[in-house]
């Protein structure tokens, strides 16, 4: 939001004057019928509807020229090459095997997606997306000190995927400290017993 923030700073220095007016509630219903309009659907049409999450400004930094990159060491290179460039590996077991694979996902507005077996579309992450997604699921305002698998379940349920999501969080999780502090007890014993015989 600092960022829109100065923008918006920087912008009205071009103006020789603006005035910034709040609508009372009252005289704002279009706002409201609008906001109010997705309790009046059945939850059969929000199974079709497509969520994009951003998770990078929509205006870039002064210091930045480009945040977007692809690495060509990605797992989804091939997906985007066979997708937008109709090139497949030169060994003929990858090809086939990237043709069953690639079955399964499908390109959106330049994004790969991946077809889930629940409904929607589960949006693919690159690594530093993937590492971003998991820190704010685990330690955002929604975030909870979960397990490493239930967490990744939850980045499912949140529209996600990467091949290495579970392996992920719970790499993450076992970094925490406060799910190392509250995690629940383990009374199974640090070695075996042993037994002692009456003399």
């Amino acid at each position: 939001m600092v960022l829109y923030l100065d923008y918006v700073k920087n912008l009205y220095k071009k103006f020789s004057s603006f005035d910034i007016d709040q609508i009372p509630r009252d005289l704002n219903t279009r706002a409201d019928a609008l906001a109010s309009l997705g309790s009046n659907f059945s939850p059969a049409v929000f199974d079709k509807i497509l969520i994009v999450h951003l998770l990078e400004p929509t205006i870039e930094r002064p210091d930045q020229t480009c945040l977007i990159h692809k690495d060509t060491n990605s797992w989804t290179k091939p997906y985007y090459d066979w997708f937008l460039q109709g090139t497949l590996p030169n060994d003929k077991i990858e090809a086939s095997a990237l043709k069953i694979k690639a079955s399964t996902y499908t390109i959106i507005i330049n994004m790969l997606f991946k077809k889930s077996q629940a409904g929607p579309y589960l949006r693919c992450l690159e690594p530093h997306e993937a590492k971003q997604v998991i820190e704010d699921i685990h330690d955002g305002y929604c975030g909870n000190l979960k397990g490493g698998r239930s967490l990744a379940s939850k980045v499912l349920r949140t529209c996600y995927f990467s091949p290495t999501l579970r392996a992920g969080c719970i790499t993450y999780n076992s970094k925490c400290k406060a799910c190392q502090i509250h995690s629940p007890f383990i009374h199974q014993p640090s070695e075996l017993l042993h037994s002692i015989s009456a003399p």
